[in-house]
């Protein structure tokens, strides 16, 4: 693993040179412009380490580097994260003395005077720190020369044997899973064949590394190439040589032709003389790039002879690049469901159709656990236990080969290879954001909101012109998704949801991080050495771990990050001397009031995350915590926040359930979400509420809360109209979200015209206990950015539906509607281009028919009365049959009790449409018994 590791290792270590170069530059300008000694002093630093990270863009291309190599990465690492935080306490102390509150003309000089000469004690302590790391840097630079790593003496620059290479040659014999999906996608081809137009179809297979797509490509590519004149199986690869690769595509296509002499135009236009009016197949595998694709799609003509093309990608923006018309699709990898994981591992591991002995079974299911669906993690651990003794001990062994974070078994490499082949693709400004992943549990569902902002809280996201660093983060975010690293799942309905990270993606991350010192995991082994620099600590469901860092064991004075749950063993007074402490997670810890009091001391602090945990109150002071960034309360019994939270200014997140905020909240400027807010005690005084919230015209994101709480409901109507006031002038400014829960009262004036027009908005959400009595009159085609809308209304006439369709950006639609026309609703042919999510609910009513269009659409909800559909409609068909995209239906259908020829037929006309959509989307129907029309009336 010599060369992936010390790759890896240099990445991560770029990915902290970047910002401290930053602040260094930032430094120069701002305090010392007119200190000549210490600037220069500073400009030469800052050259050498420019020079290092040169040194380190020419290491990150090389491999097999010996161990001295990796001793002066990590010393480099290090220093660079002391720099930064001395940089840090710098700026921090010239920027922080006291305020000058005297009185008297000599009091104020001499307050003056003592203030220039603790800044002037401060610069001087500066630049000899500052010096001291110079000559450290200077030393390990010239190490590294000594080293001569630069001439890459020892380096290769490619690995010897590609790891993906198996996956081409696997016996059919032992593939397990793969006849559905071979069978999926070679039903799609042969469907489409039957087609007058007969054009060229491309599939693009997308999956993580290790899902199986080559394996998959493979066998549709054998099972149907007979079928075509021509065929061609190409592999890509990160760094593919095109010139050579379009040669060997031509090769294939025909053996016998001279190309030394040929230019690239001259093989492409042979090829396309070739292929022309020629049925062909070509697999193109591993593509990583949209350039290397459309260097070769040139070379395959659109003939209309019914020619196919599959690619395979980790990369789900490079799968839809090759897809482009609407003959083309898109085939997501799936895990492999159980049964299948334990035929696959039985097969590999017993060389037969044995039985996995009574006394293995348990280890087997932890394994297959870890690999949850993965096949090669399957084949790899199978494979390594099939040459070893059939006893628990050894089979043991190899489960802590996979949790070990000092130790990896050799027979894992190759699993560490097709990994790391993701991870050194990355750009450097995603690799520590994908490491910090590996903080988090085994399994666990990781709020997107939550992970963002202690990205940005660790100084992991860069400033770009134009983007808020929160739009930053989550670009970084959709990037990790993008590129199967990560898988995107749904944490609550209809939400946005977070992420989840697979076992052997998270092993192999937790891994990199503790080699590279990226954390410290308290987890119940040996305590970290006393010489090692703790950065960022974990300390989880461990008494005796809390109580070791509590009892001063640890050295924490270098703590940028420390993250405790479910755990009551911690003393919070260990807090009072972390002078570079950035995040501070508490999640789920009993504490009492006055413990907390002591975070007011953490000055760098800029994520305070509280969630679950069982507080009361904040600090008073909890001012004093000038860099905060992100407060989260959400879950705890906080409700009224102290006067002071209104003191911080670069605050930008702040979330609580059914906050009570103080006079003067207006003054944090810089909030970018704020909720959930209770709308009936968030101010005796609610004109100055309003006032306050109209004042932060950096909101995007606002959460309201009209809850009953035993009291009187005065004034709670106009509190709702002064709060669509505010939305006014919010919604002129930055507002992108906004979630009504409306649980008392009407909510009519959230429904009623809003000027000027929310332009920015993209979300609204209200959930409420009523439905607006008419269909909001704000909602316009003009509201470009509009992507998600969730609410209930009495009645909706077919205008209000063509209002929807019209909405260009449209993603997400989720409406409960009680009256629809007598004729129903129809959506139009070509409607909703962009939606993807899709509920309409209108159980007492006929429902809606699709119409056809809507390209995009994965997710159906549906609730309707199947009686009233069929006399409004003629049939119960919901005409889902053109909808190519979707993946899952739900649908509810009300029928009057005991007819069981409704539910019968239904069942069948529905299954009919879903067995011929290409994706055989998940299907669930639910059929709900109602009374008939007179027997309701009579129990009314």
């Amino acid at each position: 693993m010599g060369g992936v590791m010390e790759k890896i290792l240099v990445s991560a270590l770029m990915g902290v040179m970047s910002p401290l170069l930053g602040k260094l530059t930032n430094l120069i300008e701002k305090e010392y412009k007119e200190m000549k000694g210490v600037r220069k002093q500073l400009e030469q630093l800052r050259k050498e380490l420019m020079a290092i990270d040169i040194a380190l863009n020419k290491y990150a291309a090389m491999e097999n580097q010996d161990t001295q190599m990796k001793g002066w990465i990590a010393e480099v690492r290090e220093l660079a994260y002391d720099m930064e935080d001395i940089i840090d306490l710098f700026t921090y102390r010239v920027d922080h003395e006291p305020p000058d509150n005297t009185t008297t003309a000599v009091k104020r000089v001499i307050h003056k005077t003592l203030r220039k000469v603790k800044k002037f004690h401060h610069r001087h302590k500066f630049a000899k720190e500052i010096k001291e790391l110079h000559v450290l840097v200077n030393e390990a630079y010239k190490r590294q020369k000594r080293y001569r790593i630069d001439k890459g003496a020892s380096s290769k620059l490619h690995t010897k044997i590609d790891p993906r290479l198996p996956a081409l040659y696997v016996e059919v014999e032992k593939l397990v899973g793969i006849e559905g999906p071979s069978n999926e996608i070679i039903d799609w081809f042969i469907r489409e064949d039957k087609e007058p137009t007969r054009l060229r179809k491309i599939v693009s297979i997308v999956g993580q590394g290790g899902s199986g797509k080559t394996t998959l490509a493979k066998q549709v590519y054998e099972k149907i190439k007979g079928q075509f004149s021509f065929s061609a199986f190409l592999t890509v690869s990160q760094t593919p040589n095109m010139n050579n690769l379009l040669r060997e595509l031509l090769s294939q296509i025909k053996s016998n032709e001279p190309m030394e002499s040929y230019s690239d135009q001259q093989v492409v236009d042979k090829l396309r003389a070739e292929l022309k009016e020629k049925r062909y197949i070509v697999v193109i595998d591993d593509i990583w790039k949209k350039s290397a694709w459309e260097t070769i799609q040139c070379a395959l003509p659109k003939s209309a002879c019914a020619s196919r093309i599959i690619t395979t990608t980790r990369i789900k923006s490079v799968a839809e690049f090759c897809c482009t018309s609407n003959e083309d699709f898109v085939y997501q990898m799936k895990q492999l469901s159980k049964a299948d994981s334990e035929n696959l591992f039985l097969k590999r591991t017993f060389r037969a159709e044995d039985e996995c002995p009574n006394h293995l079974k348990g280890i087997m299911t932890k394994i297959l656990h870890k690999c949850d669906g993965l096949p090669l993690a399957i084949i790899t651990l199978a494979s390594l236990l099939a040459d070893k003794p059939k006893i628990k001990e050894e089979w043991e062994r190899v489960v802590n080969y996979m949790d070990s974070i000092n130790e990896k078994d050799n027979s894992l490499e190759v699993m560490d290879k097709i990994l790391s082949l993701s991870y050194n693709d990355l750009p450097h400004h995603l690799k520590n954001c994908l490491l910090y992943l590996s903080t988090f549990l085994e399994d666990h569902e990781i709020d997107k909101d939550i992970l963002v902002w202690r990205w940005i809280a660790e100084g992991f996201v860069t400033t770009k012109q134009g983007f808020t660093l929160e739009e930053v983060a989550e670009s970084y975010f959709y990037e990790l998704i993008n590129r199967s690293l990560i898988q995107h799942i749904q944490i609550k309905p209809y939400g946005e949801g977070g992420c989840r990270v697979h076992d052997i993606v998270l092993n192999f991350l937790i891994f990199r991080s503790t080699e590279e010192n990226f954390f410290t995991k308290l987890d119940g082994q040996d305590l970290p050495s006393s010489h090692s620099r703790i950065r960022r600590l974990l300390v989880w469901n461990k008494q005796e771990n809390a109580r070791a860092t509590s009892q001063g064991t640890l050295d924490l004075s270098n703590l940028r990050s420390i993250d405790i749950r479910h755990d009551d063993g911690w003393m919070m007074s260990r807090l009072l001397n972390l002078p570079v402490l950035r995040v501070l997670n508490l999640e789920g810890i009993a504490l009492c009031n006055s413990n907390l009091d002591c975070i007011v001391s953490l000055f760098h602090l800029r994520y305070l995350g509280l969630r679950r945990s069982r507080i009361g109150s904040l600090p008073v002071q909890i001012g004093k915590l000038e860099c905060l960034q992100t407060l989260d309360l959400s879950d705890t019994p906080v409700l009224e926040l102290p006067e002071s939270i209104i003191q911080l200014k670069k605050l930008m997140r702040l979330v609580g359930n059914h906050l009570i905020l103080p006079d003067g909240f207006g003054n944090m400027e810089s909030l970018h979400e704020l909720g959930v807010l209770c709308g009936y005690r968030s101010s005796i005084n609610f004109v100055n509420f309003g006032k306050d919230l109209q004042l932060l015209r950096n909101l995007r994101v606002l959460r309201v809360r009209f809850f009953p709480e035993g009291t009187s409901n005065y004034h709670l109507e106009t509190r709702k109209e002064a709060l669509m006031s505010s939305l006014c002038k919010l919604g002129g400014n930055n507002l992108r979200a906004l979630y009504i829960s409306n649980h008392i009262g009407s909510g009519d004036c959230f429904a009623d015209s809003w000027c000027p027009l929310p332009r920015f908005l993209q979300k609204f959400v209200c959930y409420s206990k009523h439905s607006f009595s008419t269909f909001p009159k704000w909602i316009c085609p003009s509201l470009s950015s509009l992507t998600y809308l969730d609410f209930k209304v009495k009645r909706m006439e077919g205008g209000d539906l063509r209002i929807l369709e019209d909405l260009p950006a449209l993603i997400a639609l989720y409406l409960q509607v009680d009256e629809v026309p007598r004729d129903g609703v129809m959506i139009s042919h070509g409607a909703f281009q962009c939606l993807e999510r899709l509920r309409f609910y209108n159980r007492n009513g006929p429902g809606l028919v699709l119409k056809g269009g809507m390209p995009k659409l994965e997710w159906l909800s549906l609730a309707f009365h199947g009686g009233r559909a069929q006399s409004t409609y003629g049939s119960l068909e919901v005409s889902i049959r053109q909808m190519s995209s979707l993946k899952y239906i739900n649908l509810i259908v009300h029928v009057i009790s005991g007819n069981e020829s409704d539910i019968k037929n239904f069942n069948s006309v529905i299954y009919e449409q879903v067995r011929i959509l290409p994706h055989r989307p998940e299907a669930n129907i639910k059929f709900c018994s109602v009374e008939p029309p007179q027997q309701a009336q009579k129990s009314t």
